[in-house]
């Protein structure tokens, strides 16, 4: 078969670096080798999306944005010989939050810290600043940390350029942490997929475009980097020689295009061409308005009608700017797309009270660690080049996918997580995973406190690539859990006949020596009197009194026993004598003769008023079981036991760390502090210790505010 017209056959991508920049109004693709600490471009493309697919750096149509992407590695791929397989990527910083924090790290018993050990302490760090935003979110959104930037290392409590290669007895590490949503980013990773491509590295386009403008050697100037796309303006602060800071504003080049759009009658691509004509310096732009008309109009007219919103853009820009930094910095560099608009930088200039000549339009001219090759780009290929940079310098993130229930989960790859994370991530709830013992029902019974135990949980089924596992079981990229939720156990309750017996003491009249008594067993709770139906509530103080026993009757009449013969009938009885209905007492003195008289009203006795005197009849607590009847089990909790919704969550400590718990319905248990530590329950000969206030604890047990937990691996005692 000839093969004179077969397409040449594509070599593999190997080292070769491709970067997307993925904007709301084209898609930039770059190719080329990282050699030296240095990129050396090859080749690079730029498609404009057909339909609006993206709205402020977010994918909404990821079809269409896909169907870009692959215009872009098709004609790279063809013009270069080369399968692309593998791709870096950024973005924008829609919904972004960032939390900056420090953590110590005792290394007084360890060598030379390693690369390993110190890239091991800021993904430590990087985790703490997740918890930290995590116990704030109070919705269902899940947030992918998307870049860090060290602020600071030190050793010994002195500022250190560099950890790897010393000893100590203490480093710590400041950094600043940026998080997106994981729709932001599950958008990009989808379009990815669509084009068989493997994501190896995923960063923020604005520390993208730091790291190949402001490079670490320019950071000990206050300078503000902003990069401003179609959709978004993304935001970086360097000062005193680190990225201290990320902000974002949406406001950016589509709303110049938007105002054109409204003044002039075009549509959108219309509207981008007149934008583009006067930042390309042309005097006179020739357009044509939807109602078919055909206008010619001065590039001056165009940019004067277009101050008052450039103005707008430029004080939203300088507001987040100042924000950010806590001031005006001491320079500032537009890079983007957005960049470009004409009349831009002396506005921004204007509004943050700094010299026009210290705002500068970032484009290849201050590319560092970059050779262009010849070719000469604007500053709308900054951000792409930076990502390409980014990747090389490990800077970037992984993410790896878990199957969860035949759900894909992606999580951050930076550590081996546990089963636990994992299903947490997935949006599993604690109970659902460790299932929680039903809640106790606690209260005093004649000042003797009492305890009735809610309903055993069913714990999970986990199951690990078919394999039984645990909570701290390890998974990593492609690995597929399982999941039977756990069962929680009823909450108990109990009324008051279950915890008293009231079956067993009769109720009626007895005559005794003439008078004649109302027996059976009376209950307050929280001094009021309660029926026998009454559901207890936790902490209730319950009282019981009335006449029982003969005991009892006795104390009501403040009689004694000594040489007094008491019979019912023929039967001699004694104080621990249970009192029946219609029972006649009658007392015998040493010669045989009955003591008493006659009274015709039965003498009810009640309870005392807390103002009773002395003298009037003191109500005696009748003797009950000492162990409570515990209620027979049901699988609905009663309404009186719900926890209602706490608005403010919960601060407790765990392993001497302060953690603040986000607000919710229920309970809080201590499985749920486990995603604010970091232990390695993998290691030889070691066991798990669970601690509550000092006392010994399990995963299931309550938390409330002001607990003091502790979730540590300690070396496993005797054999």
């Amino acid at each position: 078969m000839s093969t004179k017209n077969a397409a040449p056959e594509l070599k593999e991508q190997g080292d070769l670096v491709f970067a997307l920049d993925i904007g709301t109004r084209t898609v930039v693709g770059v190719i080329g080798e990282y050699i030296d600490d240095k990129f050396y471009l090859q080749d690079y493309i730029s498609v404009p999306h057909t339909k609006r697919a993206m709205v402020d750096g977010q994918v909404e149509d990821i079809k269409q944005v896909a169907k870009i992407v692959s215009q872009v590695k098709s004609k790279l791929e063809e013009k270069n010989g080369v399968h692309l397989t593998k791709v870096s990527i950024a973005a924008a910083g829609r919904a972004l939050k960032t939390r900056q924090v420090s953590m110590e790290f005792d290394i007084s018993d360890r060598e030379a810290l390693t690369e390993d050990m110190v890239k091991s302490m800021e993904i430590e760090t990087i985790q703490k600043a997740q918890a930290e935003l995590d116990a704030t979110n109070t919705g269902r959104t899940i947030f992918y940390c998307v870049g860090h930037s060290i602020i600071s290392y030190l050793l010994d409590d002195y500022k250190i350029i560099s950890l790897e290669g010393h000893k100590g007895e203490k480093a710590t590490i400041e950094l600043v942490a940026a998080f997106l949503p994981n729709i932001v980013v599950e958008g990009l990773y989808s379009v990815m997929d669509l084009n068989e491509l493997e994501v190896t590295s995923l960063t923020l386009e604005p520390i993208a475009a730091m790291n190949v403008i402001v490079p670490p050697e320019i950071r000990l100037i206050n300078i503000a980097l902003i990069d401003i796309g179609a959709g978004t303006s993304d935001i970086a602060i360097a000062k005193n020689g680190s990225v201290v800071a990320y902000a974002m504003a949406t406001t950016a080049g589509d709303e110049i295009t938007e105002e054109i759009i409204r003044q002039y009658l075009v549509d959108f691509n219309t509207a981008e061409m007149i934008k583009q004509s006067c930042s390309n310096g042309e005097k006179e732009v020739e357009y044509r308005d939807i109602l078919g008309n055909s206008h010619k109009v001065l590039a001056e007219d165009i940019q004067e009608m277009l101050t008052p919103a450039v103005e707008t853009l430029a004080e939203t820009i300088c507001d987040a700017i100042i924000e950010a930094n806590g001031s005006s910095p001491s320079a500032v560099f537009l890079v983007g797309g957005g960049s470009l608009i004409e009349g831009l930088t002396p506005i921004v200039a204007e509004k943050l009270g700094i010299d026009e000549t210290r705002v500068a339009i970032g484009g290849g001219d201050f590319l560092k660690n970059v050779d262009e090759c010849g070719a000469k780009l604007g500053a709308e290929y900054v951000t792409p080049l930076g990502i390409a940079v980014t990747s090389m310098l490990n800077q970037g993130y992984d993410f790896s996918v878990i199957t969860v229930n035949d759900s894909k989960v992606r999580v951050f790859d930076t550590k081996q997580l546990s089963v636990y994370e994992a299903l947490t991530i997935a949006g599993y709830k604690s109970h659902e995973i460790m299932g929680r013992s039903g809640r106790s029902l606690t209260y005093t019974l004649n000042g003797v406190r009492k305890t009735v135990k809610g309903g055993a949980m069913t714990p999970a089924e986990l199951f690990v690539n078919e394999r039984p596992a645990s909570i701290m079981t390890k998974v990593t990229q492609g690995d597929r859990i399982r999941i039977v939720p756990a069962t929680s156990g009823f909450n108990a309750s109990a009324k008051l006949s279950d915890v008293l017996g009231y079956e067993r003491f009769n109720s009626g009249i007895v005559k005794f020596g003439g008078d004649t008594f109302a027996i059976g067993l009376k209950a307050t709770v929280n001094g009021e009197t309660k029926e026998p139906d009454y559901q207890i509530q936790p902490l209730d103080s319950i009282e019981t009194s009335g006449i029982v026993t003969f005991g009892d009757l006795l104390r009501v009449i403040d009689a004694g026993s000594e040489g007094v013969e008491y019979r019912v009938g023929d039967n001699i009885i004694d104080e621990n004598y249970v009192l029946g209905a219609g029972d006649e007492i009658y007392a015998y003195d040493s010669y045989g003769n009955i003591i008493g008289t006659d009274i015709e009203e039965p003498i009810a006795v009640t309870a005392p008023s807390a103002s009773a005197q002395e003298s009037e009849p003191v109500q005696t607590p009748v003797s009950v079981s000492e162990t409570p009847t515990e209620p027979e089990s049901n699988s609905a909790a009663p309404s009186a036991n719900a926890i209602p919704f706490n608005g403010r969550g919960i601060n407790v400590e765990i392993n001497g760390e302060p953690v603040t718990l986000a607000p919710r319905n229920g309970d809080y248990i201590l499985l749920d502090l486990l995603n604010s530590i970091n232990i390695d329950p993998a290691v030889p000969n070691s066991e798990i210790v669970l601690e509550i206030n000092g006392a010994p604890a399990n995963f299931s047990s309550y938390i409330s505010d002001g607990d003091r937990a502790v979730i540590k691996v300690q070396e496993r005692t005797g054999s």
